[in-house]
């Protein structure tokens, strides 16, 4: 396996969650989705003429979103890892199944070095960082990965949009029995949704591709993968914003965009006060504080290695 070795076994637990449940395990549309892949189309147009672009997908699970770009960007060489070997198996099978030929998927474990692979002009880390124990040690693996001129995408919990969540997997883990493996963990998770759920699980902060209401809670009841990735993970810190800026300057990454989240201030406050106060602060306090409006429950933002070219 590419990427592990004997003492970096923090992320065992993780991976062995994966093999249990695969995620996502099923196709669904988002609009994140279709931003991401305008987002690639642009960078990697502006690639054009230069050696052939490389995207990697790290922890792709079951390779979805890998293939769905791959499909959408014929030429540009795609990579998918993940340490889940279970979970690798259903994208080996979903890509051959989708004919898509521009992908490879290989086993690796962000908790060892990933200089192997090379470098690329994207890289993608949805989902993955916030599952990480050692959140610094694997950011900064996954950032060596980026190319000169390359961008990096996160997708990571958000801690302040996310906190009430939290409380619920606390719940559910102070009433799940030591010992009794993973089969009571989804009893007890199943049985809260169907119970409680309206009044505690709802507008939580948890995510799924039917949203957050009543709707999402009946997602996760009928979907075992989602149900324990968001109910009961084998680790899980969210992060802030702060976080994540001080991660892109500690890697020499340029904090690049936001996504979904406007930055003018007109589009928050119609306050001639405010809307002057928030346009004169720079730029990252700015983001800082629009992140205290919206506490939201992920970010979802990418960032770029400046060349020497600027």
């Amino acid at each position: 396996m590419i990427g592990r070795t004997r003492d970096e076994t923090a992320t065992a637990p993780v991976a062995g969650h994966y093999d249990r449940w695969p995620f996502p395990g099923v196709d669904h549309t988002s609009r994140e989705g279709l931003v991401l892949l305008r987002r690639l189309m642009r960078w990697l147009e502006a690639q054009a003429g230069r050696a052939p672009s490389r995207v990697i997908d790290v922890g792709c699970g079951t390779g979805h979103t890998t293939v769905a770009l791959a499909r959408r960007l014929p030429g540009v060489e795609f990579v998918g890892v993940d340490v889940a070997s279970a979970a690798l198996e259903q994208a080996h099978a979903h890509a051959e199944a989708a004919g898509v030929t521009d992908v490879r998927f290989e086993q690796a474990d962000i908790g060892g070095p990933l200089d192997q692979l090379g470098t690329f002009e994207v890289v993608l880390a949805l989902g993955v960082l916030h599952h990480v124990p050692d959140l610094r040690t694997a950011f900064a693996r996954v950032a060596s990965l980026v190319a000169e001129g390359g961008h990096l995408v996160l997708w990571m919990y958000g801690r302040h949009g996310r906190a009430a969540h939290m409380l619920n997997q606390r719940f559910l883990e102070l009433l799940t029995k030591p010992g009794e493996g993973s089969g009571d963990r989804e009893v007890v998770a199943r049985a809260f949704l169907e119970e409680l759920g309206d009044r505690f699980a709802s507008d939580s902060g948890f995510y799924t591709p039917r949203g957050t209401g009543a709707e999402g809670v009946r997602w996760l009841i009928d979907h075992p993968a989602w149900l324990a990735d968001q109910m009961f993970p084998a680790y899980e810190r969210p992060v802030d914003l702060e976080e994540i800026l001080a991660l892109f300057d500690a890697h020499a990454l340029t904090f690049d965009h936001w996504f979904g989240v406007p930055e003018e201030p007109a589009r928050w406050t119609r306050d001639p006060l405010l809307q002057s106060r928030l346009a004169a602060l720079p730029r990252r306090t700015r983001l800082v504080a629009l992140e205290c409006l919206l506490r939201p429950a992920y970010y979802f933002v990418s960032g770029c290695r400046v060349g020497p070219d600027g």
